[in-house]
């Protein structure tokens, strides 16, 4: 690199805009054309395998801008299937517990029982229904695609093409890296923001010398970067990502000597790179740049991913309002085998937590002034080209057919 960093941009920026209309996005009906030509169309992540570990266990997955709830099922076959989660009979809720592994799930309304591949397999008092064919009353299904450890459902009727056209060049650069992860946070919390306004929180790091100047002060940075510019930049089709530089000059803290000092560094620690010390695949720190700290990337609409050499958080953005969303965050790293791994994880799941908290305060405080109407538009700088990235694919979708 040189003296002063200066970030690697790549991909077609030329449809990008550096101003955007903020102001339409916060209306009530903006959000219900979003709902129909962004969240009813596009491959979406609901949950992860890590919940799924064999065959007969199930997840309950909300999905907040279309009001539904799925089961998302790995039947007996071994194959992930999701299905709407709503009993043939009634239409009552079928499955209520959160996760959970058995061969058949039963309604607690009435007693209908379908296999975990959705067929329906049991029906009480059944000689009462005169023209019931138990093989048309299986559970709705959801298109369903996995990719490494994510499970994604697209709930178009005919999807505009496959999980693997969606996710584009993303597809082949991850293979294995979210796998023999251990799960190690997972919050909740649903926020008085526009659902852009907060994803749009995550995808660029012009803020983090302002918002976390007292969480974690000096992680980026340094005499080389004084701006925090990026050091790699891309933007594909639908999503887009970046990769921030460590601070070489950092000051480890007291604590954190202890608690990383018999595991492996996690954040905000960041252990330097070589193809032999550190391998990864080619879409983790895909620069190769020895001074990597960490990734972020977006994948469209709903997804932030930030990736460490040893760690990941998946950031879903599910909106349910103009102004409101409903944000889940889960923290993985690598699993725990000493005293020394579980106080590394303790001491990474507290700060990148207080981080996360500093971020949704900012989120909600856009929002409110926004909807003051003062300001019609928001200017968005190179270093912001992911934020430039979402309204454009935001945009096409809602140009594209009804």
């Amino acid at each position: 690199m040189n003296e002063i960093t200066q970030t690697q941009f790549f991909g077609d920026f030329d449809r990008l805009r550096s101003r955007i209309d903020i102001l339409e996005r916060l209306k009530p009906e903006f959000y219900a054309q979003e709902v129909e030509q962004i969240f009813r169309r596009a491959w979406l992540p609901v949950a992860s395998m890590t919940d799924l570990p064999s065959n007969n266990c199930y997840v309950v997955a909300e999905v907040p801008p279309l009001k539904t709830s799925l089961v998302v099922a790995r039947g007996d076959d071994g194959k992930v299937r999701a299905f709407y989660n709503v009993c043939r009979h009634r239409g009552a809720r079928l499955v209520k517990h959160p996760s959970g592994c058995r061969k058949a799930l039963t309604c607690g309304f009435h007693g209908w029982t379908y296999a975990t591949d959705g067929r329906l397999i049991g029906v009480t008092d059944k000689t009462q229904f005169a023209d019931l064919d138990p093989e048309q009353h299986g559970l709705i299904p959801v298109h369903t695609e996995v990719w490494e450890d994510f499970v994604f459902v697209n709930f178009d009727p005919k999807p505009q093409g496959t999980l693997q056209q969606w996710l584009g060049k993303f597809h082949d650069q991850y293979k294995g890296f979210f796998s023999n992860r251990q799960r190690i946070a997972s919050y909740r919390i649903a926020v008085e923001s526009n659902w852009n306004v907060a994803i749009n929180s995550f995808s660029e790091g012009y803020h983090a010398a302002y918002v976390h100047r007292k969480t974690v002060p000096d992680y980026q940075g340094g005499k080389q970067n004084p701006q925090r510019h990026r050091a790699y930049l891309e933007i594909t089709e639908h999503h887009g990502r970046y990769s921030a530089q460590a601070n070489p000059n950092r000051k480890v803290t007291p604590v954190e000597e202890i608690a990383y000092g018999h595991g492996r560094p996690l954040y905000p620690s960041f252990p330097p790179f070589s193809e032999d010390g550190l391998p990864l695949p080619p879409g983790v720190n895909a620069s190769r740049n020895p001074n990597w700290g960490f990734d972020v990337a977006e994948v469209f609409p709903v997804l932030i991913w930030i990736i460490g050499a040893h760690w990941h958080a998946n950031l879903w953005f599910w909106p349910t309002a103009a102004d409101k969303t409903d944000v889940h965050v889960e923290f993985f790293a690598y699993k725990a085998e000493t005293v020394g791994d579980a106080l590394a994880h303790a001491y990474f799941r507290t700060r990148l937590r207080e981080v996360f908290r500093e971020d949704v305060g900012t989120m909600e405080q856009v929002t409110s002034a926004l909807k003051s109407g003062a300001m019609q538009n928001i200017m968005l700088s190179r270093q912001e080209f992911l934020l430039q990235q979402h309204y454009a694919v935001a945009d096409e979708m809602l140009r594209s057919r009804p």
